[in-house]
């Protein structure tokens, strides 16, 4: 029986290799000869598994981290109930699922400037179809009930998105001191219920309104 790695394994490997290569340094750091000795396979050969090198790789990495972040997310949109039940799902899934990809989507949003306008709004288009579509219809819907009063569904999506980086336990390399970090471990649950109480004070429709 072959022992050779079958080609989905190798490019798997690559994709791999160079979302830590992504991950450590950025997308200028990355090195397409690094990722090759990393897999154990010549540089040519990474071209045969991926014909536009490290702008093709990088789109891909881009793609399954959108596709894994997707996955929480829509986790979390499937709670079910009332809407302050979905909303705070979505803070502890950013809390801990999203959490492990933040800096990844950081990386990979930082990395879209390197991509072709096609390759860059293929991503963009994806990452919105995705991250952001599923909220705002949320929002839409909310609105549409008379739970959040009368606002661009889009506007109220983003904002409550933004809101949601609170819950991210904060990165060991940040530039705070140890010594202000105490505190910074919250109980996300909690979290997302005050990130939530704050959003609907804020969007909640005014009594009567949604009557």
């Amino acid at each position: 029986m072959s022992t050779m790695p079958r080609q989905s394994d190798t490019r798997r490997c690559l994709l791999d290799a160079f979302a830590q290569e992504l991950l450590d340094g950025g997308y200028a750091a990355v090195s397409l000869d690094r990722i090759a000795r990393a897999v154990g396979i010549r540089k040519a050969s990474l071209y045969h598994h991926f014909p536009g090198g490290k702008e093709q790789l990088c789109t891909e990495v881009s793609l399954r981290y959108i596709e894994r972040s997707r996955a929480w997310l829509q986790d979390a949109l499937d709670t079910g109930g009332p809407l302050s039940a979905v909303l705070e799902a979505i803070v502890v899934g950013r809390a801990t699922e999203g959490s492990q990809l933040s800096v990844m989507g950081r990386r990979v949003f930082d990395a879209t400037k390197f991509l072709s306008d096609r390759d860059r709004a293929h991503v963009s288009g994806v990452y919105c179809d995705n991250l952001i579509a599923p909220v705002t219809r949320l929002m839409a819907g909310a609105v549409r009930d008379g739970e959040l009063r009368e606002e661009d569904p889009s506007f109220l999506a983003m904002t409550f998105l933004e809101m949601t980086a609170v819950a991210e336990p904060m990165p060991q390399d940040h530039a705070m001191p140890p010594e202000l970090r105490e505190g910074q471990a919250q109980d996300p649950h909690a979290t997302a219920r005050s990130v939530v109480d704050l959003f609907l004070r804020g969007a909640g429709a005014p009594p009567g309104e949604g009557a």
